[in-house]
């Protein structure tokens, strides 16, 4: 049987983003398509052509919309003779597929992104050059705060979704804002991508060495912590803008104090840029800070042996839920940390929390959520089943939807 060539729309690499959800959930796509979905990955688009500016088109202007756009940009992709090196990588690479398969991950947020309107410009683009456009793991969600969007945006992404061979979301909340808004559009849900990876993890690496190719680019304080085997939470960032980071740095420093009475270490781990500035809101508190720029499995290997992790990140908590991590859900940007808890079991409470705002009255709260997991027994092995369950199902379903 000849395996389909596919083109993976964003698709990203630690040499250019250093978000571990976008480079984790992508690599996992890719591996379904290769294992599961008899595909041969021929060529990606990642960050720089969906960051960075395609042409003259794709800027933003005053009083116009950045959703104006998007079919001009989508022609000048599969023109004859793109007008720019970047235009022109990126028809050769829809060229060279016989399909493009789009990681939708957290892009479709109604919204004003320049980002959305490139990826979908791309997708309309393969349209023009007679490709099928898999739209997969993908989210669908109002702009924070908002239970609206502009009427172009809806229309623009509504036009967009009509041209996929199939519509995939990662989340049921995504699904049921799609049925409402584009009831005439057919679509799915399945689980993230990443929980694909579960089949990776053969046991919790507990009680192995703290110094091993596995660990390497985590600070030294925690290569000790590691290799002690001494209980500590890891906390990590959020999506949300205009976090309060003296509020932050009161909450979590009562929560470090009184989980050090039990015994109990803290990390904080970013993982996406903007986390550096929380870490940095922490700095002289008895605290490990973990940089986003470390290899992914260092970041599986700190999570994974983590009593528990607390944080407004997506994918960083389907990472720990992977090796029974159990975790705590906080506010992020969008539906998606609230969504989480609809797929997998977290072992835990199933309010999202608000993210370190509550002062020292919230870090109590917090401690005696911690204590409160760490004596559940069966808590990793509930949390592990969980996640494995998630990823037959995503392997098995994405291999489907581009069989059928």
């Amino acid at each position: 049987m000849t395996r389909r060539r596919a083109c993976v729309l964003r698709m990203h690499e630690a040499q250019t983003r250093v978000n571990w959800g976008g480079r984790s959930t992508s690599l996992a796509l890719a591996e379904i398509l290769e294992r599961h979905a008899g595909r041969t990955v021929v060529s990606t688009i990642g960050a720089p052509h969906i960051l960075g500016q395609l042409g003259d088109t794709d800027v933003r202007t005053d009083g116009h919309s950045v959703f104006e756009v998007v079919e001009e940009l989508a022609v000048e992709i599969a023109a004859p003779r793109p007008a720019t090196t970047k235009l022109a990588e990126v028809q050769a690479a829809i060229s060279a597929a016989d399909e493009l398969v789009v990681n939708g991950e957290g892009d479709f947020i109604l919204t004003e992104r320049l980002t959305l309107v490139r990826t979908m410009a791309m997708m309309r683009a393969a349209t023009l050059l007679g490709k099928p456009v898999y739209l997969v793991n993908s989210i669908l969600s109002y702009a924070p705060g908002r239970t609206d969007a502009d009427a172009l945006a809806l229309d623009e992404v509504g036009r967009t979704l009509a041209c996929c061979d199939a519509v995939v979301y990662r989340d049921p909340a995504s699904l049921a804002l799609h049925q409402e808004l584009y009831p005439d559009v057919s679509a799915s849900w399945l689980p993230d991508a990443l929980f694909a990876w579960s089949a990776h993890v053969q046991d919790t690496p507990a009680g192995r060495s703290g110094y091993t190719p596995e660990t390497e680019g985590l600070p030294l304080p925690v290569h000790r912590l590691l290799a002690d085997g001494r209980p500590y939470v890891v906390l990590s960032g959020t999506s949300r803008f205009g976090i309060d980071t003296e509020v932050l740095r009161e909450t979590i420093a009562a929560l470090q104090e009184r989980l050090a009475t039990a015994g109990v270490d803290v990390v904080f781990a970013g993982s996406d840029k903007p986390d550096r500035r929380l870490a940095d809101a922490l700095e002289g508190l008895h605290i490990h800070r973990v940089d986003p720029q470390i290899p992914l499995s260092a970041a599986t290997r700190l999570l994974w042996s983590a009593s528990a992790m607390v944080s407004g990140r997506y994918h960083p908590s389907i990472l720990a839920s992977l090796g029974g991590t159990p975790f705590l859900l906080m506010e992020s940007n969008s539906h998606k940390t609230r969504s989480l808890l609809d797929v997998v079991d977290n072992c835990w409470r199933r309010e999202e929390q608000p993210f370190f705002s509550g002062g020292v009255a919230q870090a109590a709260d917090l401690a005696d959520a911690v204590t409160e997991v760490r004596s559940h027994r069966g808590a990793r092995s509930v949390v592990r089943r969980s996640a494995v369950a998630n990823g037959v199902v995503v392997s098995e379903g994405i291999a489907a939807v581009l069989s059928g």
